[in-house]
């Protein structure tokens, strides 16, 4: 009997639908390798947002500190850690102060944490401003490019002596806004007016009417 005999009969066992062990393990692999794709992909963007990183190392651009830690993994005395993370583009972010605000982002209030380091208050809770609307941030922060002054005011969620908060907004596009003085005028703008408010600081006159040539 030659090997082709040897074979044929295996080859007549098997129906239309049966499968060789070699496609069977193959067949496996490729759902395997599927999901383990699959996996990742869903893993990647939670875990891109927030991780861990050693003192030693620079804080990436747009990342800031939310808390500090310590691990036998890197150098100098523990704590020598620090947990980053992305701030929210939507909502409010708690960061530590050891963290600079990052560029479009204000503070609005100022807290405590044990995962910061520093004598308490050691956090600011930060946002982007809206862009349609007014909103408070403490005078602490920096005043976002493209943002005017509208009225400064008071809050104990923010540091320093009252008045301690500004109300910013984006100046119109179409017609004149009122800002106080002690707002800067942004590119593009000309003054066509002064005013007075008890909402601004500085001795009356006070607010400037600005609007687009």
């Amino acid at each position: 009997m030659n090997w082709t005999e040897r074979i044929s009969p295996l080859r007549r066992r098997r129906g239309p639908g049966t499968t060789t062990p070699l496609r069977a393990a193959l067949a496996l692999l490729a759902v395997l390798v599927a999901g383990v794709a699959t996996t990742l992909a869903v893993a990647t963007p939670a875990s891109a947002a927030t991780t861990t990183i050693c003192k030693s190392s620079p804080i990436p651009a747009g990342y800031v500190i939310i808390a500090e830690g310590s691990s036998a993994s890197c150098p100098y005395s523990f704590p020598n850690t620090w947990t980053i993370t992305t701030p929210s583009t939507t909502s409010t972010t708690v960061m530590c102060k050891a963290s600079a605000v990052p560029t479009g982002y204000v503070a609005i209030a100022e807290g405590s944490s044990a995962s910061c380091p520093y004598s308490f208050p050691n956090t600011w809770t930060i946002r982007i401003p809206p862009t349609g609307s007014a909103s408070v941030m403490c005078k602490a922060s920096t005043l976002p490019t493209g943002f005017v002054i509208i009225a400064e005011g008071s809050s104990a969620s923010c540091p320093y002596s009252f008045p301690n908060t500004w109300t910013i907004t984006k100046p119109s596009t179409t017609g004149i806004t009122t800002i106080c003085s002690a707002s800067p005028i942004p590119a593009g703008y000309v003054v066509v007016g002064t005013g007075s408010s008890a909402s601004c600081p500085y001795s009356f006159p006070n607010t400037k009417s600005i609007k687009l040539p």
